[in-house]
């Protein structure tokens, strides 16, 4: 009897990228000449004011390495207490051709909708079937301190 029947051999699986680095952050911008990426504003935690809040601008920095030839790659943003599909992206093309270099990927996010505090995820699909890895994010509720809240409710008016 052969131990491996029935289970996919390593060799038949489809070969994955390695998984550099997913890093959300508010933008990234890649400098022409020395074609470094800068990372500005990286979160993993938004404070927002109110619910349902919406959150922008977003982007999303993906290094992968170790695959060649051309894929795709997709992104769903989720819910993680009830693992609800939020927004969906299309797919992308993704191409590189030396699986030793990495490969670094931009992608500005739709404005995130928050329905409630809570954690939430964005799950990075490669070639449509393929979770490769996830970028999670908790929406928290803004507390003001006194000092906020005596400006938010304006000037008092004395009464004799």
């Amino acid at each position: 009897m052969d131990p491996f029947e029935g289970h996919i051999s390593f060799m038949a699986r489809p070969l994955l990228p390695l998984v550099q680095a997913i890093i959300l952050c508010d933008r990234v911008y890649k400098d022409d000449e020395t074609r470094k990426c800068v990372l500005a504003g990286t979160f993993n935690q938004i404070p927002l004011a109110e619910f349902p809040c919406e959150y922008q601008p977003a982007s999303l920095y993906l290094n992968l390495s170790d695959f060649s030839g051309q894929h795709t790659v997709s992104f769903r943003f989720k819910r993680l207490a009830d693992d609800s599909i939020l927004e969906e992206s299309p797919e992308f093309p993704l191409e590189h051709s030396d699986r030793r270099e990495h490969h670094e990927c931009i992608f500005e996010l739709p404005p995130m909708e928050f329905p409630e505090p809570g954690r939430y995820t964005w799950e990075v699909v490669f070639n449509g079937t393929e979770v490769i890895g996830t970028a999670d994010v908790e929406a928290v509720l803004l507390e003001l301190s006194s000092h906020e809240e005596e400006l938010n409710e304006g000037p008092q008016e004395e009464q004799n």
